[in-house]
């Protein structure tokens, strides 16, 4: 799977670097209220374009994972505390364990003849 990940990143980044290459032309980009103009790279401003949509998708599926992520917080804290109640539980079990096995060695012990036996 990791090979995978890296051929499609090396993939992307051969046909960034070919896209950055074929569109070295300026472009002006202006914003219609405001005065200011800029002169740069066809290509920053598509890499750029596609970083900022990558990053508004980011941010828009991080806001709208809260609910699950709230949910597994949850889980993992149900999770721990059951796994501390088993916890006691078996160590109580082992105590009861040994408090029996203690009864049955501290017994008197019995002698048995041979007439028991028959």
């Amino acid at each position: 799977m990791r090979i995978l990940a890296w051929a499609i990143a090396g993939a992307v980044a051969v046909i960034v670097v070919a896209f950055a290459v074929a569109n070295r032309d300026p472009v002006t980009i202006s914003v219609a209220p405001l005065p200011y103009m800029l002169d740069i790279p066809m290509w920053a401003l598509a890499v750029g374009a596609l970083v900022m949509g990558f990053l508004a998708g980011a941010l828009i599926r991080w806001l709208l994972d809260h609910k699950v992520r709230r949910m597994a917080r949850r889980g993992r804290r149900r999770t721990r505390a059951l796994e501390h109640e088993l916890a006691g539980v078996r160590k109580k079990l082992d105590e009861a364990v040994r408090g029996q096995r203690a009864t049955v060695t501290t017994a008197a012990p019995v002698s048995l003849t041979p007439k028991d036996l028959a």
